[in-house]
């Protein structure tokens, strides 16, 4: 690297270091004057402002700073070189922003300055330690982004980029990850309300104007979960969406520690009790995304996870950013714990603590808060185990059965909590009463059970975790024809939510364990049949394609070179399907990956409500006629063989043989042969060509050997550098061997996954649900602010 880097975005990180800096001291110094009030006060909160400004405003600058360098193809800044390139299409090129360490953290950077000024005109009397705390969870990032700059420049400047990595150019990758971003930053704000509800000794307020950004937290990361796992299973050819890499458990912890901690606030919005557990969820939900930022960023994962970054020299840095705000946090809150009320009831017969009944809304929630904790715990410890292994010696992961085994319980456990609550009151009620009030969604639990049976699920725990997925999904659908009849449907968010994770559980569980998957070897224009869930489906390859960037299929020789969208098309191999009377023709991709060199796959998916058709390549085999196999000579320059009665002299390599043209090269090698008394020269070609489903594919024709009635010379590897070449004599030998042709064939999985509609269409409900809560809980913040 050379010197300083682009000054205008280098300055623009020190000013955001400095102004955030000078942030909190303002905000601080206004927190001393706060009970005094007057204009001394009015002044310290007005210059906190000023200089949030400052602060978000030079984050916003770096921000487009870096976007603008990126778009002009600026190649003298490292980052841009690693992650661009001028052939990338302007939605990708727009997206290697966040492709890298440093822009994601910037983006990261970016989401939380607009966040922060809708928290100052939100946060009111709590505005110097609210802010105070909110800008002082991002400056550890800033400082990693001052240590570790996207701006740093290049000692030399490369003609182009080394481009996008193939698997990230992709439309779900473009929003994916800012949507995930917005969700890591938002998170900032109920952890800063918490941690100012501890140091002014506001207990309950803070819940109410923190609880639309915790919710807004759950619909940005739970949106992220599902376009990730969405972009997973039609990119990555493996058949799933959700393989519990480490990367993916990264955004999944902390949002199931929100779902917890809004289950928490909504309890003690409504009773004022379990203050204290809300304080600890907020504060450990905001160091779970500290925490998957070091597993991810540090290289500690580098051998478990596919999707981690390298380490940049910045894990030190992350370890103290987790250990400030755990222990910061956890500490104050060990000092306040004995002055955080605690309210119990008071049975007024006995004059002893009233217990709460079991069958109540309070204990339901309770063991709702503890469910979604005991998830992100298992899953933590999980995701843990290399580093936790590699204490004790070798480093090891845990098998990703180990996290389904103990999600199944918590699933069904969930599933019936759903069920239950719409018909408890808080006051609690009798199982009598409470079979009543369920004995509707209770049939529609048990016909649930009867129709999957009925479709062949047989193990008695999938139909427990089926039908009581179907009970919860039928009493919360209950409850929300009441809200619909009343014209409130804005107060039914929390019970959409609970019909989309009943949805949802139901395509997890029937996607998941009754797949079924056969991998086919299909020779070309030979038809194959596979037995699809007792429906016979033909599967014929009939060539090879490209499909372009519009998603045109053409033949090679249709391709434009000139146009952008040709120039990035990829290898397809066309797969006829017939089923029934249907017809249609699949397009599974093998293409190279020119970044790492490795093949890449990815799926085609035919989709329907019922079940996907997914058809994932594997390899291909290009075939290759009967031929006779020869005897093997290595020469060097000038190094000259007798091979069966025949003298070969290598000369040299052709100084005109050798030559480019559409992604293909040709090396010639000149030969001496001497037979039958006779000299000849003869010249045979290697042929390399870069690209196709098998990457580099190199081939040499059979060259008549002079002098002789069937002898052929093939080369089989040339070394340019060492001046050596390896040649293949045919024809000499009459006790050759004969190798058979080989046909052209493509190896495919053929995967079909049952009612995986349902995962999608649970989650676009949860979301839903989500957002009806998010915009009512900001409504009753504008309420409390006004009141």
């Amino acid at each position: 690297m050379g010197g300083l880097g682009y000054a205008p975005g280098t300055l623009a990180l020190w000013f955001a270091l400095a102004s955030g800096l000078a942030t909190m001291a303002a905000y601080a110094r206004a927190l001393t004057l706060q009970k005094a009030g007057g204009e001394t006060y009015d002044a310290a909160i007005s210059l906190g402002r000023r200089l949030y400004t400052a602060f978000a405003g030079s984050i916003l600058l770096a921000s487009a700073l870096l976007m603008y360098r990126l778009l002009v193809h600026d190649f003298r800044l490292s980052y841009v070189t690693s992650y661009s390139g001028k052939d990338l299409p302007f939605r990708y090129l727009f997206s290697t922003f966040w492709a890298g360490q440093e822009g994601s953290f910037l983006t990261w950077l970016f989401f939380g300055a607009i966040i922060g000024f809708f928290v100052l005109r939100t946060a009111r009397e709590q505005e110097p330690p609210v802010m105070a705390v909110y800008v002082l969870s991002f400056l550890g990032i800033v400082a990693i982004l001052v240590k570790q700059s996207p701006f740093r420049f290049l000692a030399e400047v490369p003609p182009d980029g080394q481009g996008l990595n193939p698997l990230l150019q992709d439309p779900w990758m473009v929003i994916h990850p800012p949507v995930m971003f917005a969700g890591f930053a938002s998170l900032s704000v109920p952890f800063a309300f918490a941690i100012a509800a501890l140091w002014t000794k506001r207990w309950d307020g803070w819940v109410v104007r923190a609880m639309p950004w915790a919710l807004f937290t759950f619909v940005c990361l739970g949106t992220a979960i599902l376009m990730g796992g969405y972009w997973a299973y039609k990119t990555l050819g493996w058949g799933g969406y959700w393989a519990w890499d480490p990367v993916e458990n990264t955004s999944l912890v902390p949002w199931l520690a929100t779902t917890a901690l809004v289950h928490g606030m909504y309890l003690q919005k409504a009773r004022e009790k379990h203050r204290k557990i809300n304080i600890i969820l907020a504060i450990l939900a905001f160091c779970c995304i500290l925490y998957g930022t070091f597993l991810t960023r540090s290289g500690v994962l580098a051998d478990f996870s596919v999707h981690s970054f390298v380490d940049l020299g910045i894990t030190g840095w992350l370890v103290a950013i987790i250990v400030t705000f755990l222990v910061g946090g956890l500490g104050l809150l060990a000092f306040r714990w004995r002055e955080i009320p605690v309210v119990n009831e008071i049975d007024p017969a006995t004059g002893k603590e009233k217990e709460e009944p079991f069958l109540s809304r309070s204990v339901l929630f309770i063991l709702s808060v503890t469910l979604f904790s005991a998830s992100g715990l298992v899953i933590l410890l999980g995701t843990s185990a290399p580093i936790i292994t590699r204490i004790g010696g070798k480093a090891s992961q845990v098998a990703t059965s180990f996290y389904d085994t103990t999600h199944t319980p918590l699933a069904i456990i969930m599933a019936l909590l759903i069920a239950l609550v719409p018909f408890v009151s808080w006051r609690g009620e009798t199982w009598a009463a409470i079979g009543k009030k369920v004995a509707m969604a209770g049939v529609f639990g048990l016909l649930g059970v009867i129709l999957f049976l009925f479709l062949g699920v047989r193990k008695p725990v999938d139909l427990l975790f089926l039908g009581a997925a179907c009970f919860g999904l039928a009493s919360s659908a209950e409850i929300i024809v009441l809200f619909v009849q009343r014209k409130a449907i804005r107060s039914a968010g929390g019970y959409f939510a609970h019909v989309g994770t009943s949805i949802m559980l139901v395509g997890i569980l029937v996607s998941g364990a009754y797949e079924m998957k056969t991998q086919v070897t299909l020779r070309r224009n030979q038809p194959l049949v596979i037995e699809n869930h007792g429906r016979p489906v033909t599967f014929t390859f009939t060539g090879l394609y490209f499909v372009n960037e519009d998603g045109v299929v053409k033949t090679q020789d249709q391709l434009d070179r000139t146009q952008l969208s040709d120039r990035r098309a990829k290898q397809a191999m066309e797969v006829t399907v017939t089923e029934g009377k249907t017809v249609w023709k699949a397009y599974p991709k093998l293409y190279m990956n020119e970044r790492s060199g490795q093949l890449m796959a990815n799926p085609d998916v035919r989709k329907s409500f019922l079940l996907d058709l997914y058809i994932s390549p594997q390899s291909y085999e290009p075939g290759a006629p009967a031929r006779m196999e020869g005897s093997v000579a290595v020469l060097r320059r000038g190094e000259e063989k007798a091979v069966n009665g025949v003298n070969v002299k290598f000369v040299d390599f052709s100084s005109d043989g050798s030559h480019a043209e559409g992604g293909t090269f040709t090396i010639g090698s000149r030969l001496e042969v001497t037979a039958g008394g006779k000299t000849a020269e003869v010249t045979p070609k290697f042929i390399v060509s870069l690209g196709g489903p098998e990457g580099q594919r190199m081939e040499s024709p059979d060259t008549p050997l002079p002098g002789t009635d069937k002898g052929m010379v093939r080369v089989r590897r040339v070394s340019p550098n060492d001046g050596a070449v390896e040649l293949e004599l045919l024809g000499l030998d009459p006790a050759g061997d004969v190798q058979p042709a080989t046909p052209e064939s493509l190896s495919i999985d053929v995967t079909t996954k049952p009612l995986i509609s349902l995962v999608w269409a649970g989650f676009y409900v949860m979301m839903l649900g989500g957002i009806l809560a998010m915009i009512k809980r900001a409504k009753d913040a504008r309420q409390a602010a006004i009141a």
